[in-house]
């Protein structure tokens, strides 16, 4: 029987602070008899737990009814729904706020008991309504700060050990997954590691460690059955729901690249949730330090009016010292990498002196309002692109075909059709960021897949059941087959109709080997709870 290991924590109250949960404590242990590398011990947390709860202690601190605001409803981000969570009184809902993590708000109501737990980055909220009509009385719980979960870092010392010397790493590739472990992002990360890990078997394969980065506050369904490490959110309600989660990504890569778990390969391979790997990497991506692989995004701009400011503004507070008077960045005709951090493949070395300044550059992006908007769902990308042109690592950006990284299907193709009818294409990971619809020549729809719009749309609760795609057609000359209006051209090539076939016949293979329930639960209503 395999055994798996994860940090998932159970709803049980400890004595004292560096615990492991005993669910924990018996998957582990399988894990040191199977010696796994699969989960290297290197995940362990060494600090707290990973569940949100909090102490009586903190709840009977935190509620004072004098300072309750009856007659008073507060909105925020909803962290649990009042239908769900009956309590007999504003001191009893006061108190489930309290003893969860991503609580700041709460509204109670007098007739029904609905208590809802919310959150707010404003520590004064002004209400939604107040006055002797309103029958809610609400009240705040002030944001709780500090590390819920630690592990070993890479330059952790004993008195013994001082004059250690860390070994460098393996030559060998360490794919790294970010997610804030939302149920839409968590049945992608399924699928993923199950493409990951059918290649990283092949002979010879570079691939050898994975590692889902989990910037969230609590442990979800999935830490049994994909290798992760969870690190604190600076956005706490994005474990419930934000509109900007990946701006916790950097921070959280940051962080991780300073653990031992980081030590396991010489290069690191940032992918996102919706990628799938269709073959191993060839070994001609691991470039050397100071050099790293990227995809051409052709949206990024090249002179971003915004960015290029927020650049100068950082070089304007920094001194020679940390960026010098003849770096690139601080010349005439400055201009950005078009790409983004994935997929982007780099050295361990290079990422950890590039992450904190992506981290920076995040920070700098989400303020003021008008950068934030002005940079959108991009400022991300836009965050590393700056990084790495401080850091000085050199990316060799390339898209499709010519991208020895990835290709999206169906925008992109699967190249030319070699002399025994069959096509080699580059790419080792095809992202299905599109949702391509197929029409024959009288517009009669043979066809679609949406990730949004799987398993019952990107808004339903996890985990997913997880379904096979029907295949999308066969190649046909005459069938007059084309894409939705969106692209254009419409027509349908062979070659680009073989790369969505390769993807979506991955896609299948994966899901028919992945359980219903994640690994490390007995019931489906056990990984549900998680999920939450």
């Amino acid at each position: 029987t395999t055994k798996f290991f994860g940090t998932h924590a159970a709803s049980v109250k400890e004595d004292t602070e560096n615990v492991v949960n005993r669910r924990d404590e018996t998957l582990l242990e399988a894990a040191d008899e199977l010696g796994s590398e699969e989960f290297p011990k290197s995940l362990r947390p060494i600090g707290t737990g990973g569940s949100d709860d909090f102490s009586d202690a903190r709840a009977l601190k935190s509620c004072v009814s004098s300072t309750y605001k009856p007659h008073t409803e507060l909105w925020g981000a909803v962290v649990s729904g009042g239908d769900e969570n009956i309590m007999a009184s504003a001191d009893l809902c006061c108190q489930s706020c309290a003893r969860k993590r991503a609580c700041t708000v709460w509204v109670w109501h007098p007739s029904s008991n609905e208590c809802w737990l919310k959150s707010d980055d404003d520590p004064n909220p002004e209400p939604h309504s107040s006055g002797d009509g309103v029958a809610w009385t609400s009240g705040l719980v002030a944001k709780v700060h500090g590390k819920t979960v630690a592990y070993a870092q890479i330059d952790d010392r004993s008195a013994d050990d001082s004059k250690r010397v860390v070994e460098e790493p393996p030559v060998c590739l360490h794919t790294v997954l970010t997610s804030s472990g939302n149920a839409y992002m968590n049945w992608q990360t399924r699928i993923m590691y199950q493409t990951y890990k059918k290649h990283a078997s092949e002979p010879g394969s570079i691939l050898k460690a994975f590692t889902r980065i989990l910037h969230r506050g609590r442990d979800d369904e999935l830490m049994s059955e994909v290798p992760t490490m969870r690190f604190d959110p600076n956005q706490v309600k994005c474990d419930v729901w934000c509109d900007y989660p990946v701006a916790d990504r950097s921070l959280a890569v940051a962080q991780w690249s300073r653990t031992a778990n980081s030590q396991q390969c010489s290069h690191v391979m940032m992918v996102e949730t919706d990628y799938i790997y269709v073959k191993s990497p060839p070994p001609a991506i691991l470039l050397p330090k100071g050099r790293a692989m990227g995809f051409e995004y052709q949206y990024i701009g090249l002179k971003e009016p915004n960015m290029l400011r927020v650049v100068r503004e950082y070089l304007g507070e920094v001194g020679f010292d940390a960026v010098p008077k003849d770096h690139p960045a601080r010349q005439n005709g400055l201009s950005l990498p078009r790409t983004g951090n994935a997929p982007s493949c780099l050295t361990m070395e290079d990422l950890r002196k590039a992450a904190p300044l992506w981290a920076t550059f995040v920070e700098r992006t989400e303020t003021p309002e008008a950068t934030r908007k002005a940079l959108g769902w991009l400022r991300d990308m836009y965050a590393y692109d700056a990084a790495v042109l401080i850091a000085g690592i050199e990316h060799e950006i390339k898209g499709a075909p010519g991208s020895l990284l990835m290709a999206q299907p169906p925008a992109d193709d699967a190249g030319v059709k070699t002399s025994d009818g069959t096509f080699h294409f580059n790419a080792f990971l095809l992202h299905y960021t599109w949702g391509p619809e197929i029409y024959d020549q009288n517009e009669k729809k043979l066809w679609v897949f949406d990730k949004r719009a799987y398993g019952g749309g990107q808004y339903k609760k996890g985990p997913y059941e997880l379904v096979k795609l029907d295949l999308p057609p066969e190649w046909a000359p005459d069938a007059g087959l084309q894409l939705q209006t969106f692209f254009n051209p419409r027509a349908l090539t062979e070659s680009k109709l073989e790369l969505l076939r390769v993807m979506i016949t991955e896609f299948n293979e994966a899901v028919e080997k992945l359980p219903r329930v994640p690994v490390g639960f007995d019931t489906l209503q056990e990984a549900e709870k998680a999920a939450e």
